[in-house]
């Protein structure tokens, strides 16, 4: 379905859109730290929203966590944004282009729908709910790519994970003691649950296949006598057969031309 999707659509994808993300995020603090009564218009308020302020809808996601501006804010900007550039350059690498804006689009719409419905229905407001895009941003970051090391005050190596494992934890703590404000989160970040985590198993399946198939070459190489691909469907191997090509199919088994699964 996403390739197809990819195939009608693909044209449309943004390179970079985290990184403008960024950059808005920058703007909107600056504006905040300026005039501090600004950030309190953009923050999702279902009640305001139905009395005509709609913008709302949108804006809550560029919400600023950080109210003064101060030493620690300006770094603390300064580093979330570079970390943002590298999220957008490693994800759009590991993902390309459009599953990247996918994945940031669905983030946007299921934070939208949480407050919608929790607002609506359930008359609760969870005040900065746009911290949850970045946070599925990082998770998937840390997902792929957690070997990936920040240097913490210029000395000290720190892989990302242990960053993702900081800000999840929190929110995995509220969800245990609050199941209601657990569900809230999910959806927020139903992008991460629903996408990132099957494709880490798939990737994570390939890779035990790969390590089997080259611990097989391995012991192949001692004992030449012995097949080192052999069709599960009809039995043929690379000994009996030496014109037939060899594939590895989805359950990880070995198949002949002839036989391999679509």
């Amino acid at each position: 379905m996403l390739n197809q999707l990819e195939r009608q659509f693909g044209s449309w994808a943004i390179p970079g859109l985290i990184r403008y993300l960024a950059l808005l995020f920058v703007g909107v603090f600056l504006l905040s730290a300026i005039n501090p009564a600004f950030s309190e218009t953009l923050d999702f308020n279902w009640t305001k929203i139905t009395d005509g302020e709609w913008w709302r809808l949108l804006s809550f996601i560029f919400a600023p966590q950080i109210g003064s501006l101060n030493a620690f804010a300006v770094i603390f900007m300064v580093f979330g944004t570079m970390l943002m550039f590298s999220f957008s350059d490693g994800l759009e690498q590991q993902w390309g282009v459009f599953r990247a804006n996918l994945f940031v689009y669905w983030g946007i719409l299921s934070t939208l729908l949480a407050n919608i419905l929790f607002g609506a229905v359930w008359d609760t407001q969870f005040s900065l709910s746009g911290i949850y895009l970045g946070a599925s941003i990082l998770f998937a970051f840390a997902t792929y790519n957690p070997k990936y090391s920040l240097m913490l005050f210029m000395v000290i190596p720190c892989p990302i994970w242990i960053i993702a494992a900081l800000a999840g934890v929190p929110m995995l703590l509220d969800a245990i003691s609050s199941p209601f404000h657990g569900l809230f989160v999910a959806i927020c970040i139903s992008n991460y649950l629903v996408i990132a985590i099957p494709m880490l198993l798939r990737n994570t399946k390939q890779r035990s296949s790969v390590k089997a198939h080259r611990k097989k070459f391995k012991a192949y190489q001692k004992d030449e006598n012995e097949a080192f691909n052999t069709c599960h469907t009809c039995g043929a191997n690379d000994i009996s057969n030496p014109d037939k090509t060899f594939r590895v199919g989805k359950d990880g088994k070995d198949y002949c031309l002839e036989h391999l699964p679509d």
